[in-house]
């Protein structure tokens, strides 16, 4: 393992390299109706609290401190991609008579990092510009800042709370970190009450609007994608917000945004043509529709434009959007009455398909989707159950491996073996239709972790359990 981050840890790491390698652009290819919706709908907000754009807010942050100390201010930037936002920054900053800033470019990505160094070079402030070649989770502070942008980079990191302290113990007192990220569901997936929305408008909605992007077909249902599926795209997402509370104080806090984000993201937002008044009737219906549902509370918010400090501050917010009702509560069942997930809690959301949904916290599957000797979560299932589809995973030189019984309220109803390599079963197993279980998987061999200070007693990967209809 990888200073127990689990065996998976390095296999996410190399997608996340391939991914953004050849990505030349990162933050533009939005198609139109996102321009149009956030003009509409997000950025009079920020104006609102004395804000003209989110390139204003980071400038403005950098320059106010610049034009007060006698020295560079020292900016990091988290994943910093190609660089491009942040020599634009300084650009800005210089054509305002501004040139004591030193950028610090934190980013994981070689190729990326490259890009960054050459547009430096030529764009002639390779000595305002520091490369830090290195991983979120594992990075340390090693000088102090004035300022840190987190430009939707927040939600890649696994380790959110490494990450924070290493940001707050490397803040100047009067230091500010600059969000701009993701906080909702993990992997940009939906909440319950939100997936009900969207697909109760998914229902409605022509077949040139249900056009997927990315495979050319027309979705009869709305594919509700895990992002976080085998990258650290959006990994902790739903942590993002409250562990940073935890550890630094917000002056300037918008959240927005929810039931939107499908319609006019990069798989289904092409769809919408603003030359058609119908299409931008629905755009503007969407966007009310989704700011009624943050501001009653019904949905949570899945972005977050906001300044966060190492000492508490003055706060200015947009209407009733604290900080304290943004953090989705989901120890609870939601609003609505549905079945809700703990965020620091295991994965059983995504861990467990088909037809059940996990209601409570998965006890023995660690954060990584490894398994200790016995593990047991609450089960409720939508459906009859004829069958389970276990998946589970072992390293191929792994000597340790054996049976894992299946057992429903302690009652043993079916046996699987696990051996090395990915191992894919389905074993007969029948629940009841709307049925609340106790469902336990059992192995009889354990594997002790040895690497650093992970001790932990486990026994194999949980990578999927479907639960088949009858």
């Amino acid at each position: 393992m990888s200073g127990g981050r689990g065996p998976g840890y390095e296999q996410r790491l190399a997608r996340e390299r391939e991914t953004f390698a050849g990505q030349v652009e990162v933050h533009g290819n939005l198609p139109e109706s996102a321009h149009h919706w956030s003009a509409r709908h997000m950025l009079p907000k920020l104006q609102a609290l004395g804000v003209p754009g989110i390139g204003e807010l980071i400038t403005g942050e950098i320059g106010a401190r610049a034009q007060r100390l006698d020295r560079d201010v020292v900016v990091l930037s988290l994943g910093s991609g190609n660089g491009d936002q942040e020599l634009g920054w300084l650009r800005t900053l210089a054509e305002s008579g501004l040139h004591n800033v030193r950028l610090r470019l934190l980013e994981l990505n070689p190729d990326m990092q490259a890009r960054a160094e050459a547009s430096a070079r030529k764009q002639g402030v390779a000595d305002r510009v520091e490369l830090i070649t290195a991983d979120f989770n594992t990075w340390r502070a090693d000088a102090a800042h004035d300022v840190v942008v987190g430009f939707q980079a927040l939600h890649h990191v696994l380790d959110l709370e490494h990450l924070y302290g290493q940001i707050r113990d490397g803040l100047d007192p009067d230091g500010v970190l600059v969000v701009h990220d993701m906080i909702g569901r993990n992997g940009h997936r939906r909440w319950p009450e939100a997936l009900e929305v969207v697909d109760r408008i998914w229902a409605t909605l022509p077949a040139r609007l249900r056009r997927n992007a990315l495979t050319g077909e027309v979705d009869d249902r709305f594919v509700d994608i895990d992002c976080a599926a085998d990258g650290f795209e959006g990994i902790r997402a739903q942590d993002v917000l409250p562990v940073l509370l935890e550890y630094l104080h917000p002056s300037l806090f918008l959240p927005y945004a929810n039931v939107i984000d499908p319609f006019v993201d990069r798989i289904y937002g092409p769809n919408l043509d603003l030359a058609d008044p119908a299409d931008v009737q629905l755009l503007e219906h969407l966007g009310d529709l989704d700011d009624t549902l943050v501001d009653l509370g019904i949905v949570s918010p899945t972005h977050l434009t906001a300044l966060f400090h190492p000492v508490p501050r003055p706060l200015r917010v947009h209407g009733s959007r604290t900080p304290e009702r943004s953090v989705r509560d989901t120890r609870v069942v939601d609003p609505a009455g549905r079945v809700s997930f703990r965020p620091g809690g295991n994965p059983g959301e995504r861990l467990v398909r088909g037809a059940g949904l996990v209601t409570g916290r998965m006890n023995g599957v660690e954060h990584d989707d490894w398994a200790g000797p016995s593990a047991e979560f609450p089960l409720l299932t939508t459906a009859a159950v004829e069958a389970v589809e276990l998946r589970t995973y072992l390293p191929d030189d792994s000597a340790d491996h054996g049976s894992v019984t299946i057992a429903v309220d302690g009652e043993p109803v079916a046996k699987a073996d696990v051996g090395p390599g990915l191992v894919e079963q389905v074993v007969p197993v029948r629940i009841a239709a709307h049925r609340q279980v106790r469902f336990s998987l059992d192995a009889d061999w354990s594997i002790t972790a040895g690497s650093g200070a992970d001790r932990r007693t486990l026994s194999y990967i949980l990578v999927g359990l479907r639960l088949l209809e009858r």
